[in-house]
């Protein structure tokens, strides 16, 4: 009996390990036709990309070594990469979409009900699209085009443009990098007329102004030394 169990224990670890090791370095699609569809449950990966086709709604989406691709109208919990990009088509909503390693580009109409994040990437968001917290990121720049943050926009070390009447209805934040000035380059903040900040424009370190509405420079606080 105990060899029986054994043999059936190690097939199963088997099937399981040969599936892995197949899936490495992949994309993984999910829906495309047929009964495909994974109808609201989480989709993950380790070793490769996930590719969620389009119409489709899912739970959670998560990879480790791998991009995102979401396909125009998904709808999805919490997208979540450590080592990749995450790409949205139009007409996608989801919880939230974060990364470590990569950049995240949303499409027309996206919405997200959490916070959009990454650390060593750029954010777009393109236009008719609404953020319903903050867009974040540490080493990259932050792009609002046409569209609506309902949160703030958080960043050390990247440019951020805001055109085509987006609206901001939190503040801008360029946080301290903790580090000498002199070493790094100067992000420039660029806001086109029409575009609005509701917030403050809150400079933690220096930064280039390149403000068309000259109103809105009185919402800039300066809270660094310049020395």
């Amino acid at each position: 009996m105990d060899s029986l169990l054994f043999r059936k224990s190690f097939t199963q670890y088997a099937v399981v390990a040969a599936t892995v090791f197949s899936l490495s370095g992949c994309i993984i699609h999910v829906g495309g036709g047929g009964n495909s569809s994974s109808g609201g449950n989480g989709v993950s990966s380790v070793f490769g990309g996930l590719e969620i086709s389009e119409g489709k709604q899912v739970s959670n989406v998560s990879s480790v070594n791998g991009s995102i691709e979401l396909n125009d109208s998904v709808t999805a919990n919490a997208v979540d990469t450590v080592n990749g990009s995450i790409e949205i088509g139009d007409f996608v909503t989801v919880e939230s979409a974060n990364t470590v390693n990569g950049d995240i580009e949303a499409g027309k109409h996206f919405t997200s009900f959490g916070n959009v994040e990454t650390v060593n990437g750029d954010i777009e968001i393109r236009q008719a699209s609404v953020l319903h917290q903050n867009a974040e990121t540490v080493n990259g720049d932050i792009r609002i085009d046409g569209s609506e943050v309902k949160g703030s926009l958080h960043t050390h070390n990247g440019d951020v443009i805001l055109q085509n009447n987006s609206k901001i209805l939190g503040d801008i934040v360029y946080h301290s990098n903790h580090r000498k000035q002199r070493y790094n380059s100067i992000p420039t903040l660029t806001i086109k007329q029409g575009s609005i900040v509701e917030g403050q424009i809150i400079l933690q370190r220096e930064v280039e102004l390149d403000i068309e509405d000259a109103e809105l420079l009185r919402k800039v606080s300066y809270q660094y030394d310049e020395k």
